[in-house]
């Protein structure tokens, strides 16, 4: 790859957030077997941002566990010294027949191919510190020179890249709060944090929860009532709060009431794991939307639906994904789409979204 679209890559990544084109073009520039970068907050256990680019398969828990103890890599240690703006190759750096030895190599070094790195500190001031690093593993040869020039050359563009990067996700992300938080005025919006204390409300959540006896506010903390679908909230909360990136961060509770209505609780995660927020802490947004009770048994008539395909379809009105039915049935998610085709044909609609509508003429 040329070193100057090399460079416009690095630049784009700093607004779009896309770094893994930037990783593999460093990769196949350097012949290495795996480039990663993370920026940290020195008071906290775990990267704020990491991206990991790698040519081999590696265990995904090895991954994970290395995120949280990123400090404890011998080869970032020997970085003390280190000033912002630095590149160094690091090998021979340490006693590597004694580290070769010690739990820490063999739960990381052997599983992620770790023998050559060259490593750049990018950012390193009194509350953060970003570091670059690419590797080659002990079958491959040592970097040469021109290498590290290479690296030398790209350091200043990946800093200035990653600056921008946290500049404009902070921005954007409380343009995002601020827009949602004023601007909604049918649904109800709260953040809350991990614990489900409540950070922000806006007016139509606050009325929303003035009267209510199903959802309320205790001690600063969301609460639903019976205590069985308080705990499915908490639940949902610390998921989403926590592991804003997995399969299931978004999560959604109905509460149907007695007088025919329902209230519709959305989960949804307030940022990425690799974006910064002006809350500085874990968190994600809780929607309340109003809804009519929908008449089941006239919609079951109208289109000839039986038992468990009227089961799917509330299952669907209520939020959940086709990979939660396929936990909470025990079928396969073939099964789940074969039946939700027939549906959309009885139903005469074609998607989602069509089905939702049709739901909405059933409404009380």
């Amino acid at each position: 790859m040329q070193l100057s679209s090399l460079i416009g890559q690095i630049y784009q990544a700093g607004l779009d957030g896309q770094w893994s084109g930037v990783l593999d073009g460093i990769i196949e520039s350097t012949a290495s077997n795996k480039a990663f970068f993370f920026f940290q907050e020195l008071d906290k256990p775990t990267p704020l941002l990491l991206e990991f680019r790698t040519t081999f398969d590696f265990p995904y828990e090895a991954y994970a566990a290395y995120q949280k103890r990123t400090l404890e890599d011998p080869l970032y240690q020997t970085m003390a010294n280190m000033l912002e703006g630095d590149s160094l190759e690091l090998t021979g750096a340490i006693d590597v027949e004694a580290f070769e030895k010690t739990a820490f190599y063999k739960d990381f070094y052997l599983p992620f191919k770790t023998k050559y790195s060259i490593a750049s500190l990018l950012i390193r001031d009194a509350r953060h510190e970003s570091v670059f690093a690419i590797n080659r593993g002990q079958e491959d040869p040592r970097y040469e020179a021109r290498d590290l020039q290479l690296i030398s050359l790209l350091t200043p563009h990946l800093a200035r890249s990653i600056q921008l990067y946290r500049d404009l996700t902070l921005y954007k992300q409380y343009a995002s709060i601020s827009k949602s938080i004023l601007d909604q005025t049918d649904k109800g919006i709260l953040v809350c944090d991990a614990k489900g204390g409540v950070l922000l409300a806006n007016e139509s959540a606050n009325r929303e929860l003035a009267h209510a006896k199903d959802i309320q506010i205790q001690g600063n903390r969301l609460t639903l009532f019976p205590s069985a679908y308080d705990l499915r909230l908490q639940q949902c909360i610390s998921q989403c709060a926590n592991f804003p990136t997995s399969i299931d961060s978004k999560e959604s509770i109905l509460l149907n009431r007695p007088e025919g209505e329902s209230l519709l609780l959305a989960v949804t995660p307030l940022n990425r794991h690799t974006e910064f927020v002006d809350i500085n802490q874990p968190c994600c947004l809780v929607t309340l939307s109003r809804q009519n009770a929908v008449n089941w048994s006239m919609l079951a008539r109208e289109y000839g639906l039986t038992p468990k395909e009227l089961a799917l379809v509330q299952a669907i009105n209520s939020k959940k994904t086709l990979a939660q039915l396929t936990r909470e049935q025990g079928v396969t998610h073939n099964t789940l789409a074969t039946h939700l085709k027939a549906i959309y044909k009885k139903m005469q609609v074609h998607s989602q979204a069509q089905l939702m509508a049709t739901l909405g003429m059933f409404r009380d």
